[in-house]
């Protein structure tokens, strides 16, 4: 109102057909004056969102990929097994290099599914999706974003697996098909993806494929976590007891305890995020779905890597153990489980001076 009072005698100066004119000027200054005077925040609500996601994408593409590296620096630090050699420690090695592979390309497939995603929702595609449909887009950006966590549940898998040997190797109950097993759920579960990926594409249903991927791989993640936390108990109380009786001064490694809580746990959130985004039970969203990629997939990755490099495990020093190689080699924690006793306790008899011993085979009885 002070305004308009000190405005009005200049608009009265210039005649009656200014005034209108004047007036609207005037608006238009007072709106500008009420718009600056505004919180920057409600001018876009959004944008500060969406700077927090661009810089956590970055940060998980840079997580991914140093984990990634990670992996193949322990794959090259690994020696090949025998493959003559049948004994404990190779098969140990042969499970390290695995678990090794499936790392690097896990992690290695989620850092291009961050970069791909990225381009995706910027509309950087160099012109190869500019024919496809927005909801062919989305379906794409969807099976982009799920078949790394598909990836990381083999991955994890391999731990179950070997866990499940230990188990079964100290139980003294023979399952010569259970390496076959695993490796037949694993394709099995390939095969589903790429049948409903297949699927919802030809029939056009492209926002189905994020609703069927979502319950799949919440249900196998929690499998997973189940059989990965009961496996890890039997061998944890086995290697405790074995330990006891063989080495009671040698106390279970940290590296195995980690395993054992870290990962059950993180595939446990990961089956319960989606089992409650695919049946809409709560609302998905990008930020949600970035940081459980980090507290599902990268956590337990480097909590893997650690154990296989040794980390977690103190040498008897008080220190880390040496380089990646000799920690890689270690098996330290299976041993008891896999290895019998060398040498056989010796009887006072065998052990007393002046004694021979000489073997006596019956001899046929002489004819008549």
């Amino acid at each position: 109102a002070a305004v308009q009072a000190r405005l009005w005698p200049l608009a009265a100066r210039g005649g009656e057909d200014t005034r209108p004119e004047r007036m609207s000027m005037l608006e238009e200054r007072v709106a500008g004056a009420l718009a600056s005077m505004a919180p920057p925040s409600s001018a876009a609500p959004g944008a500060g969102r969406g700077e927090r996601l661009a810089w956590l994408e970055g940060l998980g593409v840079l997580l991914f990929g140093t984990a990634a590296l990670l992996s193949a620096h322990f794959l090259a630090c690994v020696g090949r097994p025998s493959a003559a050699s049948a004994s404990p420690a190779n098969t140990g090695k042969r499970m390290r290099r695995l678990l090794l592979v499936w790392l690097a390309a896990a992690n290695a497939a989620r850092t291009l599914s961050l970069i791909a995603e990225f381009g995706l929702q910027e509309g950087v595609s160099s012109g190869i999706l500019d024919d496809w449909e927005p909801e062919q887009q989305h379906w794409l950006g969807d099976l982009v974003a799920l078949l790394p966590a598909l990836v990381f549940l083999s991955a994890f898998s391999l731990v179950v697996l070997f866990w499940a040997q230990l188990h079964y190797t100290a139980t003294i109950v023979p399952l010569p098909l259970l390496d076959c097993m695993f490796l037949c759920i694993n394709i099995a579960c390939y095969v589903l993806v790429a049948v409903i990926a297949v699927s919802t594409f030809l029939l056009r249903a492209y926002s189905h494929l994020w609703i069927y991927l979502t319950c799949i791989l919440g249900f196998l993640n929690a499998a997973a976590a189940l059989s990965f936390l009961y496996y890890g108990l039997m061998v944890v109380l086995e290697l405790r007891d074995a330990s006891r009786k063989r080495s009671p001064e040698l106390r279970l490694s940290e590296r195995v305890v980690a395993l054992l809580v870290i990962c059950p746990a993180a595939l446990l959130l990961r089956g319960g995020c989606y089992l409650a985004w695919g049946l809409s039970l709560a609302r998905q969203s990008r930020l949600a779905d970035l940081l459980l990629c980090l507290f599902s997939e990268w956590l337990p990755s480097m909590t893997a890597l650690a154990a296989l490099n040794g980390a977690l495990h103190k040498g008897s020093g008080g220190g880390l153990a040496g380089g990646p190689a000799d920690a890689l080699n270690d098996s330290t924690d299976s041993e008891p489980l896999l290895h019998d006793d060398a040498t056989p306790p010796r009887s006072a008899a065998a052990g007393a001076p002046g004694l021979t011993w000489k073997q006596l085979y019956p001899q046929p009885a002489a004819g008549p």
